[in-house]
């Protein structure tokens, strides 16, 4: 009788080992077409007018305490499309992405680059000492993100491509912010 409970356990312990197995491989392969993937290419389009914008936002946040607050955050928008659409369309693509990210749960917690102080410097201010403000303002912020979009815009003008995408990436510092161009084929 013990043989047969043994022989019961063991089957019930690879139906399951099986049925994990297929679950993981299944959730591994919805993962992998979800996934994309950036070719050199470009899809076809009937039209030589086009831009497509997407954006990817991660962030975590950190619990202490009985509180959370954000901890790290990364946005990166991806501009596609043709280099005379984009550069046509600039003030278009800078103004979708502002309010974009105007809308955005972590634009309160963009950091400014922090100021050094000269030593021996003395203030003639008559007001009390204050810490300073380490975030950024939501217009240095849509300035931050004008500015770089423009020199991407500017820099694919002046490459030998005809479609180009342009990557911004904008995370928790603003001095890293950063939008970089690259030619794609087709």
């Amino acid at each position: 009788m013990n043989d047969k409970k043994y022989f019961i356990a063991i089957v019930l312990m690879v139906i399951t080992v099986f049925t994990i197995t297929i679950v993981a491989i299944e959730n591994l392969i919805q993962m992998l077409q979800q996934t994309r993937i950036f070719a050199q290419t470009f899809p076809s389009n009937s039209s030589s007018s086009f831009l497509y914008i997407t954006k990817v936002a991660t962030n975590s946040y950190a619990i202490s305490s009985g509180s959370s607050s954000i901890a790290t955050f990364d946005t990166s928008y991806t501009i596609l499309g043709n280099v005379t659409s984009i550069k046509n369309e600039g003030d278009f693509v800078v103004t979708t992405i502002t309010k974009d990210y105007d809308s955005s749960p972590t634009i309160g917690y963009v950091k400014l680059p922090a100021e050094n102080s000269v030593e021996g410097e003395t203030s003639s201010s008559s007001q009390p000492f204050t810490l300073a403000n380490p975030f950024a303002e939501n217009a240095t912020i849509n300035q931050k993100i004008s500015t770089e979009i423009h020199k991407a815009i500017e820099s694919s003008s002046k490459s030998n491509f005809t479609n180009v995408e342009i990557k911004c990436n904008f995370g928790v510092e603003l001095s890293d912010w950063k939008c970089s161009t690259h030619g794609l084929l087709g």
